[in-house]
């Protein structure tokens, strides 16, 4: 379950800094509180610019507040830390989303429904009030431009802290443990083949650590929506290729290759069996910085095959 802070909603509608403050405050209360939203509550880079008063915007009216401690956690948390739509957003060739003819596709509330357009559990927090008041729900969202609307999705909408509060309290327990994270994933993503990857020895005895489980998912939920939008004699479909444009390329991609020499050199330890028997040297994989962990998965994947298989989750096999 993900939350979007809808920043659309700040229209310059607070006359009182301290009103606005409060729900800033309620926010970063409950993420402290609960593992799951601070892990999973989502803003854009652009927050601190948002328009809180018609004097002010989110940055300047933290800064003019006289408590340093409170300035301080507000800050690092949507200037630093995050999490970041940015960093995490989900693949959409056709990228224009609209609510009532107000653009919101780098918004929180264009995030929700692109995740709320591949059938994935989220929702928005808005502001109340403005011109624009966004205290309902749900939200419907328009996609594609005004004279070409592919779909409207209903997203799901809180303003109210305590409803938020409830709404964590109902998510999904959180993944704890490897075998948890392997069951999860499997019924979560039906494109992927997902090997008993909790019963490696190697991962076997590395101590569960929820950052990388979270890591994992989300490199799994791209692997997801790639294998889902190819057709049976292998053709990528659009959503595919803007999948490995944005993920499969550039020196900083989460997912790559190992060079020829780690190849040669590793080719045993890169050799693993597929489901089926077969095996396979799957040298592709996705990048977890932390601990140096590494996503094993078959790459690319044949014609004719339905789900990729994704038969390593460990520490990085190439160390030297």
């Amino acid at each position: 379950m993900l939350w979007f802070v809808n920043e659309s909603s700040l229209q310059g509608q607070f006359v009182d800094d301290a009103d606005f403050l409060a729900v800033l405050r309620g926010l970063l209360d409950l993420r402290h509180s609960s593992g799951t939203l601070k892990n999973n509550l989502r803003v854009t880079r652009m927050l601190p610019q948002a328009q809180v008063a018609r004097d002010a915007d989110v940055r300047a009216l933290i800064t003019r507040y006289g408590d340093r401690d409170l300035q301080r956690a507000l800050l690092t948390w949507i200037d630093r830390t995050g999490p970041f739509i940015d960093d995490d957003r989900a693949p959409e060739p056709d990228d224009f989303f609209e609510f009532e003819g107000l653009e919101v596709t780098s918004s929180g509330l264009g995030e929700a429904a692109r995740r709320t357009k591949k059938q994935e559990e989220c929702s928005t927090f808005s502001f109340e009030g403005g011109g624009k008041d966004f205290a309902r729900d749900p939200l419907a969202v328009d996609h594609g431009l005004p004279e070409e609307r592919y779909g409207r999705y209903e997203v799901r909408n809180l303003w109210e802290l305590e409803a938020l509060e409830r709404d964590v309290a109902r998510a999904a327990p959180p993944i704890t443990s490897w075998e948890e994270l392997v069951d999860t994933a499997r019924e979560r993503f039906a494109n992927l083949d997902i090997g008993d990857l909790h019963r490696d020895a190697v991962l076997a005895r590395e101590p569960f650590e929820a950052s990388i489980a979270k890591r994992a998912m989300s490199l799994l939920a791209l692997l997801d929506t790639y294998a889902g939008d190819r057709s049976e004699d292998g053709a990528e479909g659009i959503v595919a290729r803007e999948v490995v444009d944005q993920y499969f390329k550039g020196d900083r991609a989460p997912f790559s290759g190992e060079s020829e020499t780690n190849r040669r050199t590793f080719d045993k330890e890169l050799t693993f069996d597929r489901a089926d028997g077969e095996q396979i040297l799957a040298h592709w994989h996705g990048k977890i910085s932390h601990r140096t962990f590494r996503l094993h998965f078959e790459w690319p994947l044949e014609a004719g095959r339905e789900k990729l298989a994704v038969v390593y989750l460990g520490p990085k096999i190439t160390k030297t």
